[in-house]
């Protein structure tokens, strides 16, 4: 049954799409669950040692609001495409619609891109949770003599299956649930940026207990070098250090992949993503302001050739913090709890987000067995496309087992794939449809060419960024395989349209009969479908 009061159904009859996923959620849901994905708090705990080698504070404060404004410009174009085009899998099918002659091409070329970006933003996001249990698990067990306990490659691996299992079958619920799970997991962000910022008790006691804070200065325009890992050009290390403010902001995209499950989709489609990077950069500000302010021993983080080299940067820092305040540091076990949780909450609703563009793409034909991909349960959850995409995920954390730094590879691959899939349609928009392109509910305006060129230029400056090599020479253990995923799903995809899908796709699907899409905007019974 469709109401008539939704505007994003009438608009997807408009487009020729019939209605089949549940409409269970209000902006702010997609607003929460956008959040959960992103987690800041999780993903700069992962990535804010490396912060440090490249560069330092001042590439960690400075590159976060560079990297947050660019993000939320792009967030800002996206936002008027997907009110224009409401529809699940969003960035593909916005390429069909502006590509004109070229849109079945541009459609197959961004879905697979986005399809394997959104694979890897889960597979990083895993790796992210099972990095920092890791790192529990070691402080909670290390000696005098910085021994602990910390799982193998192998053991690393059965952890990140586990936590696929566990996801995808939270994520076979119905929709209703990972709304307020998606609640639960915005309110663990906020309370996070708390507990760092220094705005309630518990921040309090953070910088109660520290002894030593680095001066205002050394946080906000503190600069290293990152020779130690052979790379003697201060811009080649600012640029690589930027990495560690990008990957944080990575995912917005998870509103338009949604949006068929979205009330009144078309009407608030400028609220979710631009309010999702405010608030992910405003956790993410206050959070690493309170690091750097709080850390102790710089050293012995970034050095290549300590005994820890290997464990998480933050984790190192919680412990100096407590062992020299109390002579020992296992209170910092407790703190790593705060950034694991948002962590499992960024992994579950990571899946929520590309089992729908898995699911999108899967319904216009354009995936092997797209008749099974695209079938929902009774809860209008398409549980296949979930199942899909952890078996996806569970493949790219196979490198593990050969000893390969994981996570390095999933946040490049996930981010120089998303970067090129954010850009592409927006090109689109301004370059073959500048004058066709009819805004929905939500336009820029005027503003619309200006801030796309700059959302352009960035995002493809920011997936060329990920694809270089983060130490010299370079070797089997620092080499980014980012070019060869991403050029290898580019390839891959180009010979596919040239040898076959150029003779049978011809973009997005309609199930509706677009001839009677007027009389139908206003039927609270289902349409007729279109016969195949």
């Amino acid at each position: 049954m469709f109401s008539d009061r939704d505007t994003g159904t009438r608009r997807l009859l408009e487009l020729g799409i019939r209605q089949k996923l549940h409409r269970p959620l209000h902006w702010t849901h997609s607003l929460m669950i956008c959040v959960c994905i992103l987690s800041p708090t999780t993903c700069i705990t992962a990535l804010y040692g490396q912060g440090l080698v490249y560069g330092g504070p001042v590439v960690l404060i400075w590159g976060w609001v560079c990297v947050g404004t660019l993000h939320t410009l792009a967030a800002f174009c996206m936002s008027e495409l997907s009110s224009a085009f409401p529809v699940s899998g969003g960035l593909y099918y916005w390429s069909f619609m502006l590509g004109g002659n070229h849109g079945p091409l541009a459609s197959w070329m961004v879905g697979w891109i986005n399809l394997l970006g959104q694979v890897a933003l889960v597979a990083g996001t895993t790796f992210t949770v099972v990095e920092i249990f890791t790192a529990v698990l070691f402080l909670a067990t290390r000696d005098n003599n910085n021994n602990g306990y910390s799982p193998s490659s192998k053991m690393q691996l059965y952890l990140y299956m586990g936590l696929l299992v566990i996801n995808a079958t939270i994520n076979s619920a119905p929709l209703k649930v990972l709304a307020r799970i998606a609640r639960v997991g915005a309110m663990c962000q906020i309370l996070a940026c708390c507990w760092f910022a220094g705005t309630f008790v518990m921040v309090a006691i953070l910088l109660a207990i520290t002894p030593k804070q680095q001066k205002w200065s050394w946080v906000l325009f503190e600069f290293r070098s990152a020779s130690s890992y052979g790379i003697t050009s201060d811009v080649y290390t600012f640029l690589i250090g930027l990495s560690a403010a990008s990957w944080p902001l990575m995912g917005y995209d998870a509103v338009a992949h949604m949006i068929e499950e979205t009330k009144s989709a078309d009407t608030t489609a400028g609220k979710p993503m631009p309010y999702t990077l405010l608030t992910c950069f405003a956790i993410g500000m206050v959070y690493l302001l309170a690091l750097t302010l709080c850390i102790q021993n710089v050293t012995n983080i970034t050095d290549p050739a300590s005994s820890l080299a290997e464990v998480n940067g933050v984790a190192l820092m919680f412990w100096d913090i407590f062992e020299a305040k109390y002579g020992s540091g296992k209170g910092a076990v407790f703190l790593l709890l705060i950034p694991l949780g948002c962590g499992v909450f960024c992994g579950l609703h990571s899946i929520t987000s590309a089992s729908r563009m898995l699911y999108g793409f899967s319904r216009d034909r354009a995936v092997p067995y797209w008749w099974h991909w695209q079938q929902v349960d009774d809860h209008g959850v398409p549980i296949r496309a979930v199942w899909g995409i952890a078996f996806a995920v569970f493949l790219l954390g196979l490198p593990m087992l050969a000893g390969a730094n994981a996570f390095n590879v999933s946040s490049s691959i996930a981010t120089s794939g998303l970067c090129l899939a954010y850009a592409l349609p927006i090109s689109f928009r301004m370059l073959l449809a500048r004058g066709s392109f009819e805004p929905g509910p939500f336009s820029l305006g005027r503003w619309s060419i200006p801030m796309g060129v700059i959302a352009v230029v960035w995002l493809l400056f920011a997936s060329v960024i990920f694809m270089l090599p983060l130490a010299y020479p370079i070797t089997t253990a620092n080499l980014n395989c980012a070019p060869a995923a991403v050029g290898g799903i580019l390839l891959l995809a180009f010979s596919a349209w040239i040898l076959s899908a150029r003779h049978w796709f011809s973009g997005p699907r309609t199930d509706v009969d677009n001839s009677d899409a007027v009389k139908t905007k206003y039927w609270v019974t289902d349409p007729p479908r279109k016969r195949s």
